[in-house]
């Protein structure tokens, strides 16, 4: 496919990602997606047409294990519509929430999910003696769609219109009370407007909702159809079409399949040859999608979507993928939803009219495995083949699209990671760091969504330590500090700070500096089999780290894993991260002290917090601020507070270590004014251990 065709597509995938009605209706079915699961589940093994398989389900416990997986099924399919209409409502309030500058209270959810429910089980007619519960099931989707969508519109222009406001009549302190009272202009409005609504299309169409008229315009238009061929185009493509939006095409056009295409003696066409040689694995022919992604997706999180999906995509129940990708509403997969299908309706056609395969002899239920349905539905394994061969056209028409859609993903993910690593430093710059987990919008959404991927990461040992090393004013490598790094297979290295502040909110920080340390202890033990002089590899540690009451025993399991000395690990903690002065902490300190360890002050500046540290005997060494490093070269302010630094640092006997030194200028300045030892990309970037220990080698003196 070529770039400017797939960056085309992915933009146009962007834009619905931004429409709320769209958005609604694809996040309304990803919340039914419990229910989809569990009532497909179901049905597949009802459904399973093997004669042994069936006798034994039936007497299994006297026929009780039936009843329960019919109750499960009919529980969510037959009233498929009105959970799919809430969960729909739902979602657009909630989204609602998060786009606009409206206040949508809790309340607002509510209402609204109630008008939208008793809005469509009236529109379906439950006052009138010819109700049928069936109305309710899966048959009716694109009505519940409908009802979902213009309640949601209606109801949030009637509270932005003022018609009725409770606001200046603050009479009850009770917000929920308020927010109810508001809510009943706009709830009796809209019951009233679908109530209105159903009397005018009766009166204009003599049929109850827009669903049953699509019906009888597409019957009409292949009643007057000579030739099967192009009767089975229409069908598909109307299907298809619905489906795409959201709508059970299947059920939606049933009645008309089943009215005029029963009869597999009737021609080619049937409703048999469909559900076993076109479509197989539900609309779209979605085994095609699902055997794509198995066989060429580079995303665990697809390919577990469709294992997921793999058993019941094998009984042509499609709902989970169609769902759960999505692939509805998503222009990327758009055409090849559409080809597919039409492109396994010509060549079975074509190869049962030539007498390749033998036709359709008889009606096979729909739910039948593929290649069994191929079996049974011409009595010949030549049926089976011809599933086969469709199945491998289709896979290779949806392979250049999975990628696209990867590409889609993996875009959207980075710029929700961006827009996350943007409100970590913006709270880093304002001094008030607040839980990104617990907020209740895009921001919380993509940080609970990293922090579980950083979870797994941990415990797969995924995360990996680089080394930048430091470097005396002799030019001799004294050591390195040890810098956490994660590649997120998706949205690719995380900036450290927010690592560390997801596994803060998450309780996992003991996880991971326990593997933090065991990887620097190892990475000394490494190096002194090579180096002969001294030197000490420095980690990053927290607050919350000394208030662990494991960490001392995990620096010393590490130490004594790898026999190495105290002397030779260090401890860093930035400048920011104020260490409690509980009795505890200073006690724990006291001991790594006593065992080697020396503490450096990182990002030390001239701080309240910074200059409290200078009192104590906590520290052996402050790393300068790069804030105060990077231009000293142009502002002399800078110069003169490092010069003050380094001064009290002589005074009581602190080690000056200067960061982000660039260029040699910058550091022969640094030199002059005292500092000690100097770390930045003048001498290394941060580099792997393999490419550490050669440069150590290459920079003894």
């Amino acid at each position: 496919m070529k770039k400017r065709t797939r960056e085309h597509i992915i933009r146009l995938a962007n834009s619905i990602e931004n429409n709320i009605a769209f958005m609604a209706i694809r996040q309304g079915m990803v919340m039914i997606m419990p229910f989809l699961v569990a009532g497909s589940l179901s049905l597949m093994l009802i459904s399973l047409p093997i004669p042994a398989y069936q006798n034994f389900l039936t007497n299994l416990l006297g026929g009780v294990v039936v009843e329960i997986l019919d109750y499960v099924y009919s529980g969510v399919f037959r009233f498929f519509s009105v959970i799919l209409a809430v969960a729909t409502s739902i979602s657009y309030t909630l989204l609602k929430r998060k786009k606009v500058e409206q206040y949508v209270g809790f309340s607002d959810i509510i209402i609204l999910a109630v008008t939208t429910l008793v809005s469509l089980i009236s529109y379906f007619g439950i006052q009138y003696d010819d109700f049928s519960i069936d109305a309710l099931s899966n048959i009716n989707t694109f009505t519940a769609l409908f009802v979902a969508l213009v309640s949601g519109e209606m109801f949030f222009a009637l509270k932005r219109s003022k018609l009725f406001r409770a606001g200046k009549q603050r009479f009850h302190n009770d917000t929920v009370y308020m927010e109810a009272l508001e809510g009943i202009f706009p709830a009796v409005i809209i019951i009233l407007f679908f109530a209105i609504f159903r009397q005018l299309f009766t009166m204009l169409f003599s049929v109850n909702n827009i669903q049953d008229l699509l019906e009888i315009l597409i019957n009409r238009i292949l009643t007057v159809m000579d030739s099967d061929v192009w009767a089975g185009i229409v069908v598909l493509l109307a299907t298809h079409t619905l489906w795409f939006f959201g709508i059970h095409g299947s059920n939606v056009l049933d009645t008309v399949i089943t009215q005029n295409y029963s009869d597999v003696e009737a021609g080619i066409f049937s409703k048999t040859f469909q559900d076993v040689f076109v479509i197989m694995g539900g609309c779209g022919a979605i085994l095609c999608l699902v055997i794509a992604i198995l066989l060429f997706s580079r995303k665990k999180n697809l390919r577990n979507i469709v294992k997921l999906a793999f058993p019941t995509v094998l009984f042509n129940i499609s709902e989970i993928v169609v769902f759960g990708l999505p692939v509805i509403l998503n222009p990327i997969f758009l055409i090849p939803y559409m080809i597919v299908p039409i492109v396994n309706y010509v060549i079975s056609y074509v190869a049962i009219y030539i007498g390749i395969v033998p036709p359709v002899v008889q009606e096979v239920e729909w739910t039948t495995p593929v290649l069994l349905s191929g079996y049974q539905a011409t009595g010949s394994w030549v049926g089976a083949v011809l599933q086969v061969i469709t199945l491998a056209i289709g896979v290779i028409i949806y392979m250049p699209f999975v990628r696209v859609f990867e590409k889609q993903s993996e875009k959207r993910l980075v710029d929700k990671v961006k827009m996350l690593v943007d409100e970590v430093r913006r709270q880093e710059e304002n001094g008030s760091i607040s839980a990104l987990t617990a907020r209740d919008d895009e921001v919380g959404n993509i940080a609970r969504l990293l922090a579980a991927d950083l979870a797994d990461a941990i415990e797969r040992k995924e995360l990996f330590l680089m080394y930048q090393p430091q470097i005396d004013c002799n030019g001799r490598c004294i050591g390195a500090e040890a810098l956490l790094r994660w590649k997120h297979p998706g949205a690719g290295f995380i900036y450290p700070p927010l690592i560390i502040q997801l596994t803060k909110e998450k309780k996992m920080l003991s996880k991971l500096e326990a593997f933090i340390f065991d990887e620097a202890a190892g990475a000394i033990a490494r190096i002194q089999k090579d180096i002969s002089q001294e030197f000490k590899i420095s980690v990053n540690i927290t607050n919350e780290s000394l208030e662990w009451d494991g960490f001392e025993k995990c620096v010393e399991n590490s130490m004594k894993k790898y026999n190495i000395s105290g002397e030779q690990l260090w401890l860093e903690i930035t400048e920011r991260d104020a260490i409690s002065s509980s009795i505890h902490i200073v006690e724990k300190l006291q001991k790594l002290k006593s065992k080697g360890h020396k503490f450096l002050i990182d990002d030390f500046g001239m701080g309240h917090t910074s200059l409290l540290y200078l009192q104590t005997n906590y520290f052996d060494v402050v790393k300068l601020d790069g804030a105060l490093t990077r231009d000293i070269m142009e502002n002399k302010r800078n110069a003169d507070i490092i010069a003050s630094i380094v001064y009290l640092g002589q005074s009581l006997d602190f080690t000056t270590i200067a960061e982000y030194v660039e260029t040699a200028e910058q550091r022969d300045r640094l030199t002059a004014l005292g500092c000690d030892a100097f770390q930045g990309y003048l001498y290394s970037k941060p580099i792997m251990l393999e490419e550490l220990i050669p440069w150590m080698q290459m920079h003894q003196l």
